[in-house]
């Protein structure tokens, strides 16, 4: 029997467990009953500050309309503040995450306890999380992230709930109900007038099943619960958009291996969705907790088992405040039980009615349609809106990367199929897509990112070699970034950059390049100097074809996003460079607007796009140079950790590109560049490191790819 060391399962280590699982490590597991001591202090010490930063907390769902993305002004010296500020700062990802549990639980908590117990719900259910609950959330430091972790048992999610007695005995007041209802002739009053807001938001009634649907959709492999999560804790205080908003810049801030600062209160919000993100699991409160499990009814339907609790919820009910205006505070844990009681015999009598025609009422269909019915009665939502859920604002967020998979003209590699039929053309695109089994983009979804499925489209470029137009076959892929201030966030930026780019190379493309509609409340009309044409279809070849040169002779460039053409200012050319929003709305009026009529039906309208470009036309031209390589590897390493998320899809398909295009040389007498596929040789079978060490070490690319027609040669 082998001794014990420190390298075994004993002390948190297990060896077998690579890749990904970044948190199982011995050092690391020895710092963390030190951070956790000193996460602890951190949180005594900023509590005031988090109390401070809390107590007007709003309530999930409600609505601001297009709200600023910045973080909303905080008091200093809150527990983040001191997390960074205490010495002794962690070494590792188990210490940080081991500080950042630790101030979960602050020491002595006790006074703070009873505090926040006087208060009630008035101060919002961070602190009845944070505090009040006092539970730890340490025990899964070492989850692996992308593992189905992130919630806990639905017997918990009303977690400290509950009454003693239903009815006080010298008023009859019904324990936790709205003042005033001490009889059972007001409480049938009161379930009726809850029946109305139902029967009003019927359009609604479906909306947790259709956002939940959406978020199995878009969610990395095996992450829609986190995703889940992240969503219920942003949604505090917010209305559907700004809450997806919010809930974008965290996961993407993840994804870019930054630490996560979003949400309207970003000092107690953002904890929750780093940890979410991370696999660590945690309870979100007696309000969020409901929602984040409401929306797994798709993939986890045992999870949805209570109704949402909040301010629209509370008025549906007719709580008022005790100066008799909208409830506008969170509930007691007794508000709480009572409204769940009351919510088990509002769904068997509206069953027993059929109302609107259904007999499958439950806690969460009957709880969204009086939500909905309750916003449309104030006149906060219309009925026309009743039912948007994330999917509905998911185009606001969505950059555009339409890439083709015809090699670029003037490359050498496999140059006859130019010369094809576009069907031919499609055919070869088809035979090995960017796509998973869901119709998502492998780079971004892999990545991290919400990815919406990709979308079809025609492909129009001229290569500066050629000088001629290239109409292909294309495909779009559509992840969802966030901008603040007029334009995308750096670092989502930078993610696409790297996406592109890789693309670019791995399909031996002359270029890669994305492109991002900036929403018109964070912009000028000067600043409107591009043009959107939304359709319901992509163009034919011939109509991308006559937009395109219609582009270039305008100072633009037209790309086909599979659900509309976008027309985009090149500032480069000699009419773009001084484009303004109001110079463009003159050219709509004149012959730019005529002709588009003409070809597309549609004039569009002015829009600010962001682009992004990655050029590698002219370093393809020095065959076996790797010029290229090294503009592939240099722009992996401004983000490395999404680089390395995004590899193992990245040489799954450099493999399926080589075989792909031997073949079909093979097949019709075309030819490959053999420095071409021994790059993707070395990059399919040793990745990002082999194909660094292969350039560092002056190895000739030139060398004939062994393996192309033996894959087994890559093991």
């Amino acid at each position: 029997m082998a001794l014990l060391d420190e390298e075994n399962a004993a002390f948190g280590y297990y060896p077998q467990m690579g890749g990904r699982r970044r948190f199982n490590d011995p050092q690391g597991s020895a710092d963390i009953p030190l951070q956790t001591f000193i996460g602890r202090l951190a949180g005594l010490l900023g509590l005031p500050a988090d109390i401070a930063n809390v107590v007007r907390t709003p309530n999930p769902m409600e609505v601001y309309g297009d709200v600023n993305y910045d973080p909303a002004t905080q008091l200093p010296y809150d527990t983040r503040y001191f997390n960074k500020a205490l010495p002794l700062q962690p070494k590792s990802k188990a210490g940080e995450l081991a500080r950042e549990a630790g101030s979960f639980v602050p020491l002595n908590p006790m006074p703070a306890v009873r505090g926040v117990q006087k208060l009630g719900g008035l101060l919002g259910e961070e602190i009845a999380t944070r505090v009040a609950t006092g539970q730890s959330i340490l025990p899964s430091l070492s989850a692996e992230p992308q593992s189905a972790m992130f919630a806990a048992a639905p017997t918990s999610a009303r977690q400290g709930v509950g009454k003693s007695k239903n009815r006080v005995g010298t008023t009859g007041q019904y324990v936790g109900a709205p003042q005033g209802i001490d009889s059972p002739q007001k409480l049938a009053a009161m379930r009726a007038n809850y029946m109305k807001d139902v029967n009003q938001g019927i359009a609604g009634r479906d909306w947790y099943d259709d956002a939940s649907k959406w978020i199995s959709e878009v969610a990395p492999e095996n992450r829609s619960q986190a995703i889940a999560d992240a969503i219920g804790v942003s949604s505090q205080g917010t209305g559907v958009d700004s809450n997806l908003g919010f809930a974008v810049k965290g996961i993407n801030q993840f994804a870019a291996g930054l630490p996560v600062e979003t949400g309207r209160f970003p000092s107690n919000q953002s904890p929750l969705i780093q940890n979410a993100l991370a696999g660590i699991q945690q309870h979100l409160g007696p309000k969020r907790q409901p929602f984040a499990s409401n929306l797994s009814v798709e993939w986890n339907p045992s999870m949805a088992q209570y109704p949402v609790h909040d301010i629209w919820q509370g008025r549906a009910f007719g709580y008022k405040t005790p100066e008799g205006k909208p409830w506008d505070a969170g509930f007691s844990p007794q508000q709480h039980a009572f409204m769940d009681q009351q919510m088990v015999a509002i769904q068997d009598q509206l069953n027993n009615a059929k109302a609107g025609g259904f007999t499958d009422w439950n806690p969460l269909n009957t709880q969204a349609a009086a939500w909905t019915g309750a916003k449309i009665r104030s006149g906060d939502l219309l009925p026309s809106d009743a039912a948007m859920h994330y999917g509905d604002f998911s185009p606001k967020y969505q950059a555009m990367a339409t890439h083709e998979q015809a090699t670029g003209a003037g490359i050498g590699q496999i140059e006859n199929l130019l010369s094809m039929p576009y069907e031919e053309r499609l055919a070869f695109q088809n035979a090995v897509p960017w796509t998973d089994a869901r119709g998502r983009d492998m780079i971004y979804g892999s990545g991290g990112l919400l990815v919406e499925p990709s979308t079809k489209a025609v492909g129009a470029y001229t290569p500066k070699a050629t000088g001629l137009l290239e109409v292909n076959p294309a495909e779009v892929a559509r992840p969802l970034v966030q901008q603040s201030g007029g334009a995308i966030i750096p670092s989502d930026a930078q993610m696409l950059n790297i996406g592109e780019s890789s693309r670019a190379y791995i399909d031996a493309q002359n270029a890669g390049a994305w492109h991002k509609i900036i929403p018109d409340t964070q912009t000028s009309a000067a600043e409107r100097n591009s043009i959107n044409i939304p359709l319901d279809k992509s163009p034919t070849p011939e109509q991308m074809s006559k937009l395109s040169e219609l582009a270039t002779q305008n100072g633009m460039f037209a790309v086909d996003t599979g659900k509309g053409v976008n027309l985009i200012n090149d500032p480069y050319s000699n009419i773009g460079k001084s484009r303004t929003g109001i110079t463009l709305s003159k050219e709509i009026k004149g012959n730019l607007g005529t002709t588009l009529k003409d070809v597309i039906g549609d004039t569009g309208q002015r829009v600010k796009i962001e682009t992004g470009y990655q050029d590698y036309e002219s370093l393809w031209k020095d065959v076996g140079k790797g010029k290229a390589t090294k503009q592939f590897l240099d722009t992996l390493k401004t983000n490395e950790q999404f680089a390395q998320s995004i590899e193992p899809a990245l040489q799954q398909k450099a493999l399926a590109n080589m075989q792909r295009d031997a073949e079909f040389a093979k097949r019709t007498g075309g030819k490959v560049r053999d420095d071409i596929q021994k790059a993707r040789e070395i990059f399919a079978a040793k990745g990002i490191a082999g194909l660094t060490a292969a350039l560092a070490s002056g190895v000739v690319l030139a060398e004939p790819a062994r393996a192309v027609l033996d894959p087994s040669q890559l093991q």
